[in-house]
């Protein structure tokens, strides 16, 4: 208080970080290798959803995964970059992931020829009897589940009425 200080200084010396050497995946790193022959009648809806606008517990890395897998889809499944819908966190409301199934996909898609891949990183919750399972959107409640979340088997209802020749779904 009388205007008094004092210093030291320390230094410390930090030795060579050593690394675990765990497995190599680079088989999996879709920007290595030959790229793949395009597949026109291919299309892909991809949702990554991190930060939830009215849920508090994150899902951690959902956008960055659905970021790689938007290079995957690319890459090694051949879909043009055109026939890709990637959502990602607020950009993945309740009516735009539907609007995107029932609009942007059936009018994409061919009858009998398109590869249909739908990709959802984020919150799944399934209702209080566990009879019905939700994917959770941005604007999502999990307290309110059949009015703000998206039913699992109507979106596949939705899928299916575009009458594609496969699909493919990771959730």
């Amino acid at each position: 208080t009388a205007a008094l200080s004092s210093t030291k200084t320390v230094s410390l010396k930090r030795s060579q970080i050593q690394q675990a050497s765990g497995p190599c995946f680079a088989e999996l790193d879709p920007t290595l290798g030959k790229k793949v022959r395009q597949n026109k009648n291919a299309l892909a809806l991809i949702v990554g959803i991190a930060d939830y606008e009215r849920t508090d517990a994150p899902a951690i890395y959902a956008d960055k995964d659905a970021q790689f897998f938007h290079d995957y889809a690319s890459l090694k499944l051949g879909i043009p970059d055109n026939k890709i819908t990637i959502m990602v966190n607020d950009k993945a409301e309740q009516g735009d992931v539907i609007l995107a199934v029932k609009d942007w996909m059936r009018r994409s898609s061919k009858p009998g020829k398109s590869d249909v891949y739908v990709f959802f990183a984020g919150h799944g919750l399934a209702s209080d009897d566990g009879e019905k399972m939700y994917l959770l959107p941005y604007d999502g409640r999990p307290r309110l589940l059949d009015k703000t979340a998206i039913l699992r088997d109507e979106l596949f209802q939705d899928i299916a009425t575009a009458n594609p020749r496969s699909v493919t779904v990771f959730l």
